[in-house]
């Protein structure tokens, strides 16, 4: 019989693994309005970036409609140097006709900084728009190295019930893309359970996980745990 593996993230088809997937995504990316005064701020001010951060493959279409509503054509986004976090970021990018330039080997803020450490960027001037869930270390990186940069939040992830609630007992695998999904699945089914194992993407989900997993008293002692890094970090 083969593996059944609930899929809590967005998308599951860069997920590579033997077995049957049931897909349930547990988060929505809900875009900020465009109205936004920091967004609209950020976006008058687009043709003057250098650079363009990508921490996430769900940012990726939120600002090209953004651009599209305020007539900015790609091209001016295709000839700024654009950062992905990671190969799938890279893949959405570049469907829409944007080419990373360089993509950080580890899908977390810490391997985008590894990334700009390397780069000349005395002289830039950095877009990073990301989500309100986003950890601030890019931002706190850029500050401490004098870097001129705009940081806008564009949209932020909320729990999300996609229908009637699946039975648990009835997977060997719950896969985590995110800390949002992990936050979610608190709040919708109050505790993790203990017979199934519980597989993190990237490790930052990882350590999401292990915290709240300690911070929830209703999970079981012994509760299967598996850290696994894949090229499907984000949302």
């Amino acid at each position: 019989m083969p593996k059944r593996i609930l899929y809590l993230g967005l998308d599951p088809i860069h997920y590579r693994a033997n077995g049957e997937i049931t897909h349930w995504p547990i988060i929505q990316i809900i875009p900020r309005p465009i109205s936004d005064p920091d967004i609209i701020d950020a976006l008058h001010r687009f043709e003057s970036y250098s650079h363009v951060i990508i921490t996430s493959k769900s940012t990726v279409p939120i600002l090209r409609e953004y651009l599209y509503q305020q007539s900015i054509d790609l091209q001016i986004w295709s000839k700024k140097t654009t950062l992905a976090v990671g190969q799938v970021t890279a893949k959405h990018l570049q469907a829409c006709g944007i080419l990373a330039a360089k993509v950080a080997k580890e899908e977390t803020a810490e391997g985008m900084i590894e990334v700009l450490k390397q780069m000349p960027l005395e002289q830039a001037n950095v877009f990073w728009p990301h989500s309100a869930q986003a950890r601030p270390i890019i931002k706190e990186f850029l500050i401490a190295n004098g870097i001129r940069h705009t940081a806008a939040i564009i949209y932020d992830s909320r729990a999300h019930v996609p229908g009637k609630l699946p039975l648990l007992e009835t997977f060997d695998e719950i896969v985590f893309t995110s800390p949002s999904t992990v936050e979610a699945f608190l709040q919708i089914f109050g505790a993790f359970p203990s017979h199934v194992k519980l597989v993190a993407i990237g490790p930052v989900t990882a350590h999401s996980l292990t915290r709240m997993n300690e911070n929830a008293a209703a999970v079981k002692e012994g509760c299967a745990y598996n850290a696994e890094k894949t090229q499907n970090s984000g949302y």
